[in-house]
């Protein structure tokens, strides 16, 4: 592959990569609305012909969203992984994703202090620990199916709905 190849290769994969990431967030924004609108009908005045197969539909509904999460993770990953691999055949100049976890925890840690501080703070030290912003939504995916599990149970065991969804 020439030079040339690999840098057209490599804007294709950055933009993919992009494209990808704006994919996840709309999922993820039109399943929480959409949750959202479940949650409003559950806790509103419900038949109690339809309060079972309703949730079950939520359960559904968000173990969905947990996959359609982990899904855009994977392709996310996937170009990810091919942009490192071509900046290294590119230049080893380029280091925006194949850079090390050491690497870029320092250039972080450098930025955070550019601000002045000469000490960083606990939101500071927080940011470093570098939390997966795609993990955190699919934690709080995995969240909604936990939780329209309990409520079923409690439906299912005879808990008086009156007390749950008024």
């Amino acid at each position: 592959m020439s030079h040339i190849e690999a840098k057209e290769l490599y804007k294709i994969a950055i933009e993919t990569r992009n494209f990808e990431i704006k994919l996840f967030w709309q999922r993820s924004n039109y399943f929480l609305v959409l949750n959202t609108a479940i949650a409003v009908g559950t806790f509103s005045k419900i038949s109690t012909d339809f309060r079972i197969p309703f949730a079950a539909l939520r359960i559904v509904i968000s173990y969905l969203w947990v996959c359609v999460n982990l899904g855009s993770k994977y392709w996310q990953s996937r170009w990810e992984n091919k942009v490192a691999q071509l900046e290294k055949e590119i230049s080893q100049e380029i280091d925006l994703f194949s850079a090390d976890r050491k690497m870029t925890y320092f250039a972080v840690k450098q930025s955070l202090s550019d601000y002045g501080q000469s000490r960083l703070g606990v939101h500071d030290y927080l940011v470093l620990e570098k939390p997966s912003v795609s993990k955190m939504m699919s934690y709080l995916s995995a969240s909604f199916v936990i939780f329209w599990m309990a409520i079923l149970f409690l439906m299912v065991m005879g808990y008086p709905c009156t007390l749950l969804f008024n």
